[in-house]
């Protein structure tokens, strides 16, 4: 069960037991998750990383296209050495590039 699926029972439910929320205010709940749903979605990458790979992460609704190069990873027409390094590019802060990217 998908979180916004999961919060639209939770308005039910208290919807059944303390009163309705407004319109404005389940319609603000669905985007707000709609949102975070969209923010934290990585493309799985159930495969070894070789050559001519490209890599999609959208993150803070923007897609990340990296291609994977026989001596790092090409994002932005720059190459960088390791995937973390591209993800703290994209993040601002530091992080793990395959789990990042969702790859193993």
């Amino acid at each position: 069960m998908k979180l916004q699926e999961k919060t639209s029972l939770k308005i039910k439910i208290w919807t059944t037991k303390y009163g309705g929320l407004s319109k404005t205010i389940e319609a603000q709940i669905e985007n707000l998750v709609a949102q975070y749903e969209k923010q934290n979605f990585v493309q799985k990458v159930n495969q070894s990383i070789i050559d001519g790979t490209v890599l999609l992460r959208e993150y803070q609704g923007k897609t990340y296209t990296i291609t994977v190069l026989a001596k790092g990873y090409l994002y932005e027409n720059k190459v960088y050495r390791s995937l973390s390094t591209v993800a703290n590019k994209i993040t601002g802060t530091h992080c793990n590039g395959k789990k990042f990217f969702g790859v193993k």
